[in-house]
C-alpha cells in the first residue's frame, strides 16, 4: 500500500546535519526518493518518497535505528505550526490539541486521538494508507520526537512512560529503551502509542515555568507584575495571542490567567490603555493574515486555522471587513502589483 499523502519537507530539517555527520552524501538519497536536489521548505511530496528516503539512509548508514537519531536532532520550531502548538500550549493537553489541529499544516492522513483509562493517558499516532514495515524509520522518528517532546513539556526525564511502534523491531529492545527511556513493545497495529500518567496532562507546560497565581476578588496576586510597563504589557500579550492562536483557546479568560491577572484586572488596565483584549486580538490578526498571504504556498484555510479561526468563513469575513476585498482576491492583486 503505497501512501501518496502530502508531507511538508520541514518534516525533514535535521536531514543535512545528521546525513553530514554521518558521512553520507544527501544528494544521491533525495534522488532515490524522486524528491530533487535539495529539501526545500514548504514543498510538499508524497510520505511515500519520505519513507522510501529513510530507508535508503538506514541502509547506507547501516543503522536500524536511524529515526531515533533523526529525532534527537529535530527541532519542534522547524516543524511550522504544528511543532509551535505543540510546544506553546499552557498545559501537556492544550499542546497536544492544538498540535493535532495543526498537523494538516505538517502532513496529511495522520490520525491523532488522546484516550484517558484507569489514570493513564495514550497518544495514538498513525497514518492512513501506509505500510507500517515501509514507513518503519518515520515512524520510530516520529515516536522518539513525541517522547522527547513530552518529556520537556512536562519537565520529566523519568516516569512511567511506555511506546508500542506498529512493526517488527529493528534493532534489539534493550537499544530501544536506552535510547528512549521508556519501555518499548512491537507488533502489527497500525499505528504509535505513547502511554503515560494522566496526571501529566494537566501539568503547567515546564518551558513557562510557574506562572504567578490570581485571586478570585479582582485583586492581583502581590507576586504578581503590575504590568506599569505600557508597552510590556502589550507586547506581552501579543505572544499569548500568537501562542493561543495555535491552539484555537483566544480568550480573555484565558490571557488573563496566562497573565497572572484576573480578567477585570486585565480589562481595566487594557482600559487605561485606551484599548481591549478584542481589539488588541483584531489588529494581531489582520496584521498575521496580510503578511500570510504573502506566501503563495499557504492556503486560506490554513491561515484561518494559523489566526485562531475555527472556520475559515469566519476568516474570509472578518479580512473582507479589514480590507473591503476577500483574502484570495487581496493575494492576487498584491502578487500582480510586485510581478509574482
Amino acid at each position: 500500500m503505497w501512501d501518496r499523502h502530502p508531507v511538508n519537507l520541514s518534516l525533514l530539517h535535521m536531514l543535512p546535519d545528521v546525513a553530514a555527520h554521518q558521512g553520507v552524501a544527501l544528494q544521491p538519497l533525495l534522488g532515490r526518493a524522486g524528491i530533487g536536489r535539495e529539501l526545500e521548505p514548504g514543498r510538499r511530496v508524497a510520505r511515500a518518497q519520505i519513507a522510501t528516503l529513510l530507508e535508503e539512509f538506514s541502509r547506507r548508514t547501516g543503522s536500524p535505528g536511524i529515526g531515533l537519531d533523526l529525532a534527537a536532532s529535530a527541532n519542534p520550531m522547524r516543524l511550522g505550526p504544528s511543532g509551535h502548538a505543540l510546544m506553546n500550549g499552557r498545559t501537556l493537553r492544550e499542546g497536544l490539541s492544538a498540535h493535532a489541529r495543526h498537523m494538516p499544516s505538517l502532513q496529511g492522513g495522520v490520525h491523532i486521538a488522546l484516550d484517558e483509562s484507569d489514570g493513564r493517558a495514550c497518544w495514538r499516532h498513525s497514518f492512513a494508507d501506509s505500510d507500517a514495515g515501509h514507513a518503519g524509520v518515520l515512524n520510530e522518528g516520529v515516536a522518539a520526537f513525541m517522547v522527547a517532546a513530552l518529556r520537556a513539556v512536562i519537565g520529566e526525564v523519568g516516569g512511567d512512560l511506555r511506546l508500542r511502534l506498529p512493526h517488527r523491531a529493528r534493532m534489539p529492545a534493550r537499544d530501544y529503551e536506552d535510547k528512549l527511556g521508556a519501555g518499548v513493545s512491537f507488533g502489527n497495529g497500525v499505528g504509535i502509542a505513547v502511554s503515560f500518567d494522566a496526571a501529566w496532562l494537566d501539568r503547567p507546560n515546564a518551558l513557562f515555568g510557574a506562572m504567578p497565581p490570581s485571586s478570585d476578588d479582582g485583586a492581583t496576586s502581590p507576586y504578581a507584575c503590575d504590568w506599569c510597563d505600557e508597552n510590556a504589557l502589550i507586547e506581552t500579550l501579543e505572544l499569548i495571542i500568537a501562542a493561543a492562536a495555535l491552539s484555537g483557546r483566544l480568550s480573555l479568560v484565558d490571557a488573563s490567567r496566562s497573565l497572572g491577572l484576573s480578567p477585570r484586572s486585565l480589562q481595566r488596565q487594557l482600559a487605561r490603555l485606551g484599548t481591549s483584549f478584542e481589539v488588541l486580538v483584531d489588529a494581531w490578526r489582520r496584521a498575521q493574515a496580510r503578511r500570510r498571504l504573502l506566501d503563495p504556498t499557504l492556503s486560506v484555510s490554513s491561515i484561518a486555522r494559523l489566526l485562531g479561526y475555527r472556520d475559515p468563513a469566519h476568516f474570509v469575513r472578518a479580512f473582507r471587513r479589514w480590507e473591503n476585498t476577500p483574502p484570495t482576491k487581496w493575494r492576487e492583486a498584491f502578487l500582480a502589483r510586485n510581478g509574482n
